[in-house]
This record gives structure tokens, C-alpha cells and sequence, in this order.
């Protein structure tokens, strides 16, 4: 049975940190494939700015061009409406039809939140989780949301692994309206894609 990694979000812009959590993931539960999956309407990201979806498509697909194994979906940016986890997840268990143990690869900050999602408990019935621990995650709301008894069925599917890297899209994309690009966090093919295409506020000037 293939152990596929899913790695979602809005990759709003996709930096080294996403990189580094995949490849702690890919190494710790011996995955097969990695599956970027960009948002296309976040549900939960209605408040800030979010590049259009076909620039956050492009901009993974460069990061991860030539990598073995790796590729980007455009299963949720094709789809109508909102971008809910739990119907992603269902699309891709029909398409491995039963072949593949699906890992949902996320940050603290998405596991802090799911129980706000669409459907949790069907979610966790569909993928096990890997949730990536960075300076300054949240651990206590962590465990409380463990101890809410629906979820403490299921937690044994929730995996943690430690990344040191810690980096914030909101920085990112802040520094950028600046004209100041943080090179140290981003791949130089995005940083040429964001300076060409004129993304998150870039000026040039």
C-alpha cells in the first residue's frame, strides 16, 4: 500500500518552511509521494489577501519541479465553491481506490482549528495526520482539543514531528509589499515569478 503525503494550504506564498516540514514528514513515516494540494477559496482566510489561484499553482509547481515523487492538484482549484479538507480527501480516497493510506500534513495552527472545519470526524475517518511543531506552536490548545472525547476516538492518527524552521506567509507577504523580498525564506524561482508577476503589493521601484 502506497503512504502518500498531502500537504494543503493556500501557499499564499509557498516559502522553505512548507519545504521543511514535507521533507521531515516524507523522511520520519516513510512516504511514498507528496501531494501539494493549493487552496482555491479558503474558507478561512477571508479577511487577508490571497493571490490568485492559477500565481499559487505556478508558484508550487516551480518549487517542486524535477523533485521524484513530488507533484501539485489542482483538485480543489477546479472545484466549485469553497475548499473544504474533508471533500478533497474524499476525492483522493476514491482516485487511490483503497490503495493508499493517505497522511494529511498540516501545522499546528490547522489542527488548532479543525474542529471549526467542515466535517471534522468524517476527516478523520479519511486520512491519518501529521502536524508539524514550530517555536511558539500552541501545544496546550493542542491537547485540549485531544481531550474533547469525538476527536480522543481518533488520536492516535495524529502525528507530531518537530521543524525548527519557523517562518510566517503574513511576514512574507508584508515584507514584499515593501519591496523588500526575503530571499533566505523563498526559492528564487518564486521570488522571479512574484517580482515578474507584481504579487502581494511588489513594485520594483
Amino acid at each position: 500500500m502506497q503512504r502518500i503525503g498531502i500537504m494543503g494550504g493556500t501557499f499564499n506564498p509557498i516559502h522553505k518552511g512548507h519545504m521543511a516540514i514535507v521533507r521531515a514528514a516524507k523522511k520520519q513515516f516513510r512516504l511514498n509521494r507528496i501531494i501539494f494540494v493549493p487552496s482555491g477559496a479558503p474558507p478561512h482566510k477571508t479577511s487577508e489577501y490571497v493571490a490568485p489561484k492559477e500565481d499559487r499553482f505556478k508558484m508550487v509547481d516551480l518549487v517542486i519541479a524535477g523533485k521524484k515523487n513530488y507533484s501539485v492538484s489542482r483538485v480543489e482549484l477546479d472545484r466549485p465553491g469553497y475548499s473544504y479538507a474533508v471533500d478533497t480527501f474524499a476525492e483522493l480516497k476514491k482516485e487511490y481506490k483503497g490503495d493508499a493510506q493517505l497522511y494529511y500534513i498540516m501545522g499546528m495552527d490547522s489542527i488548532n482549528e479543525i474542529l471549526t472545519w467542515k466535517k471534522p470526524m468524517e476527516l478523520f475517518k479519511l486520512c491519518q495526520f501529521i502536524v508539524a511543531t514550530r517555536p511558539g506552536s500552541k501545544i496546550r490548545t493542542m491537547r485540549r482539543i485531544l481531550k474533547f472525547p469525538p476527536v480522543r476516538m481518533h488520536s492516535d492518527t495524529i502525528h507530531l514531528i518537530e521543524v525548527k524552521m519557523n517562518i510566517s506567509s503574513t511576514e512574507i507577504r508584508g515584507s514584499i509589499s515593501k519591496d523588500r523580498i526575503p530571499s533566505r525564506y523563498m526559492d528564487r524561482h518564486v521570488i522571479e515569478y512574484i517580482k515578474e508577476k507584481k504579487l502581494y503589493g511588489y513594485t520594483g521601484v
